[in-house]
């Protein structure tokens, strides 16, 4: 999909939670006034005050009139909000039981925000973003994350220790970012030791708390790099996105093509990119650091291996996907 393809399909995500939201509040009204039916005939009358009150600063033949009706509006307003919140306290309910919640309180979940021209809300940008990259190849989030991780999965002590520490250490990360107490991860380890799984719970935590984030498939993230270098599509934005995100997570590097004057230079690009900006990277690689220094090069492996901003973290054990 282009990018003009997915801004249109999520504006209608948008619509879809506006339309969401309004139903929410629909059946919080009704509870509310199920148990008190007070509050029914108070937000009638309130809505009954307001059109009243239009009426009489429209009909004003003074300034000093439409005053006193937009005075008179707004104190019988406050009286009524009083009770209905009186009503739902005495009910057991929230005082604000009856407002209209929204995703983000910036946009309202319309998407955008400013006067005219507005602007896409940074919600919306990133969730642009993120969805640009995911490409339905990459487990969802529904199904990993850090409250699905299972322990008793691992058989052995040692390395259930061991993933243990790294999934807190994870889970710190994802929970204090951009504040994190180091700024990249580096996951190693043979296959089937959970790196992609504790990769998806960063992202899945991450945007869950409100962030830009993307993560990626080395796979994928080399056809970036190829589209990139190959240059026929002005309107390609996809390697400048991955430089740009706040927060990029890479699963399964070494397992790309090498492809001459692409693969090793646009990693480079993009990790010394990053580093510059001090933007957030997390790393996950079958590769050793000894086979990530032969694989591409010092330059490279330099960047991945910096101890000054990452923590590189080797996980050992049998396949957890043969127990």
């Amino acid at each position: 999909m282009t990018r003009s393809e997915h801004i249109r399909a999520l504006l209608e995500e948008y619509a879809a939670q506006r339309a969401a939201d309004e139903a929410d509040q629909a059946r919080r009204v009704a509870e509310a006034c199920a148990r008190e039916p007070e509050i029914a005939r108070l937000r009638a009358e309130s809505t009954e005050t307001a059109f009243g009150a239009m009426r009489s600063i429209l009909s004003g033949a003074t300034a000093e009139e439409r005053t006193a009706a937009a005075q008179q509006m707004k104190q019988r307003g406050k009286a009524i909000n009083a009770r209905i919140r009186a009503l739902l306290l005495r009910a057991g309910l929230p005082e604000d039981a009856l407002a209209l919640k929204y995703r983000c309180d910036k946009c309202r979940d319309t998407g955008y925000v400013g006067d005219a021209p507005a602007r896409f809300c940074e919600c919306f940008e990133a969730r642009l973003v993120t969805r640009m990259h995911e490409d339905g190849t990459m487990a969802g989030v529904g199904e990993q994350n850090f409250e699905r991780f299972d322990e008793s999965l691992v058989p052995d002590d040692a390395q259930r220790e061991q993933l243990l520490a790294t999934r807190n250490m994870c889970e710190n990360y994802a929970n204090t970012f951009p504040d994190t107490p180091v700024r990249n991860l580096l996951l190693t380890g043979e296959g089937g030791l959970g790196k992609t799984f504790l990769l998806n719970c960063i992202f899945e935590r991450v945007i869950a708390r409100g962030f830009s984030a993307v993560r990626i498939t080395a796979f994928r993230m080399f056809e970036a790099m190829r589209r990139q270098h190959i240059g026929n599509d002005p309107a390609f934005e996809g390697f400048s996105a991955l430089i740009d995100v706040p927060l990029l997570l890479i699963d399964d590097l070494g397992a790309e093509p090498m492809m001459r004057n692409i693969t090793v230079e646009y990693l480079f690009t993009l990790l010394n990119e990053r580093m510059a900006a001090k933007k957030h990277t997390v790393v996950a690689t079958n590769l050793t650091p000894v086979q990530l220094k032969e694989h591409y090069g010092e330059r490279v492996a330099s960047r991945l291996l910096d101890r000054s901003v990452c923590a590189a973290i080797m996980l050992k054990g049998k396949d957890l996907r043969r127990q």
